[in-house]
């Protein structure tokens, strides 16, 4: 079984290294909490990929729904993504949603690991290219949509490749995250993560499955 457990993730060999703290960007600061941190499984050749998140926000919607966003990216590399002319081959990193949709209530939801609460979108940058992966699972919150933190986890969710740029390899095939994180309420934050995101995506085509 082969354990990774630095967040940087290096095209094919899995190779890690260098993580950057979040700092000096006005929309993006503050974004915190007191943990958070991820780990993939490969269910085809058992590589663990394992991140921690310095950089936490979260946004809410109403008493149900909420999205959390997670991220090793430094400034300058949540920078470049805008920046025309910016290298992209020197980044290297995640960024994550997760997207609460419904908050489970005792007696009105199933309260059971496979039930799903929340969807999950991963981005791994690996030099510059760019994978997406989306996966949905159970997730109980600490604390309901709206408070000015708020924590959870998700436990053995299947995660998939569902948009790649043209270099960017699978190393995983099938596999389940594990989640856990606790974000402060940070709505500038999260816009500007939620945009990073959609721009990542956006570089990336369809994979074949």
């Amino acid at each position: 079984m082969k354990i990774m457990t630095t967040p940087r993730l290096i095209s094919a060999t899995l190779t890690l290294s260098l993580l950057l703290p979040l700092t000096g960007c006005n929309a993006i600061r503050g974004g915190g909490g007191s943990g958070g941190s991820s780990t993939i499984i490969s269910d085809a050749n058992e590589k663990i990929f394992k991140t921690s998140f310095p950089t936490k926000a979260y946004t809410f919607h109403d008493d149900n729904t909420a999205d959390i966003y997670l991220t090793d990216l430094s400034n300058t590399e949540l920078t470049a993504f805008f920046a025309p002319d910016a290298d992209w081959t020197t980044i290297s990193g995640t960024l994550v949603q997760i997207h609460l949709f419904l908050d489970p209530k005792p007696g009105k939801t199933p309260i059971e690991h496979t039930a799903a609460t929340a969807s999950i979108r991963y981005a791994i940058i690996a030099q510059g290219e760019i994978g997406i992966y989306d996966g949905a699972g159970f997730m109980l919150p600490g604390a309901k949509p709206g408070n000015d933190a708020i924590g959870g986890n998700i436990q053995s969710a299947p995660l998939r490749l569902t948009r790649k740029t043209s270099q960017f390899e699978d190393l995983f095939g099938a596999a389940k995250i594990n989640l856990n994180f606790n974000a402060k309420i940070n709505d500038p934050a999260a816009a500007e993560l939620r945009a990073r995101l959609d721009a990542l995506a956006a570089k990336a085509k369809p994979a074949r499955n």
